[in-house]
């Protein structure tokens, strides 16, 4: 069953048809494949990371958002992360068969200096993302560290931004979907108006601008703590964050 989608062939063979390299629906070869495959990979990572307009932050796609979880070791608190790991989303949380809270993000810094004078064991609070030593066929790898070390098996989950493979097979699709789809071939063609075409025209760039902005109020949509003013997330700490509390002083009372 066809999708109304577009393959990475699709996409370079409109690459290689805008530079004028090919007839519409004419896949390029040598140089020519070469070239517009880097500038629909090129295009491609700058759709991955767009800044939301509005607010003027960086936007994170929720189609990135992937769930994870894994289950602890006894005696072991440092844990290899998945190979397309790219940034945490969420806190980590325990299974539906433990009470105990959510993890807090903390340093690595942190962390070691928790575990400064002993190690404790018991169930993890904390935990911290560091990266491991960049390897230069796999590029960097990240690494989660839990404090306390746990002192039991314990299913932790939660969500990671994963940064997607490169696309390589001609059927190989696009992440995103359909939606996402014109936002990511106008981002390619607006690379290769800027590398190639000598910016003989814009068209392109500003139709890429549009349909990414267009896009993110889309996604953001798609975010159930972000639909209208039912919620809030001032409470989402758990427990909440301790105050101060003032004894009364006897000694000293204004009112007899």
């Amino acid at each position: 069953m066809a999708r109304l989608t577009l393959s990475y062939q699709n996409l370079y063979d409109e690459v290689s048809f805008f530079l004028g390299l090919t007839a519409r629906g004419t896949t390029p070869t040598g140089a020519n494949l070469t070239l517009c495959k880097a500038l629909v990979d090129r295009g491609i990572r700058q759709f991955l990371y767009p800044i939301d307009m509005e607010t003027g932050t960086p936007h994170e796609w929720e189609f990135l958002k992937v769930y994870w979880d894994f289950t602890t070791t006894s005696g072991q608190w440092k844990y290899a992360l998945p190979v397309d790991f790219s940034d945490v989303y969420s806190t980590l949380y325990f299974d539906t068969t433990s009470a105990n809270p959510p993890l807090l993000k903390r340093s690595a810094e942190q962390i070691l200096e928790m575990r400064t004078g002993g190690d404790l064991s018991g169930y993890p609070e904390y935990f911290a993302i560091t990266p491991l030593r960049y390897d230069i066929e796999i590029g960097s790898l990240y690494e989660l560290w839990l404090h306390p070390t746990p002192g039991q098996a314990e299913t932790l989950s939660g969500f990671y931004r994963a940064d997607p493979v490169q696309l390589s097979a001609t059927t190989d699709l696009v992440i995103g979907g359909i939606r996402a789809i014109e936002a990511i071939l106008e981002s390619c063609l607006a690379v290769a108006e800027h590398q190639e075409d000598d910016m003989t025209s814009s068209h392109h760039t500003a139709k890429a601008a549009e349909l990414i902005q267009k896009l993110i109020k889309f996604d953001k949509v798609t975010v159930s703590d972000k639909i209208g003013n039912l919620y809030t997330d001032k409470y989402r700490v758990w427990p909440k964050p301790r105050g101060y509390f003032t004894y009364p002083d006897f000694d000293n009372n204004v009112y007899p």
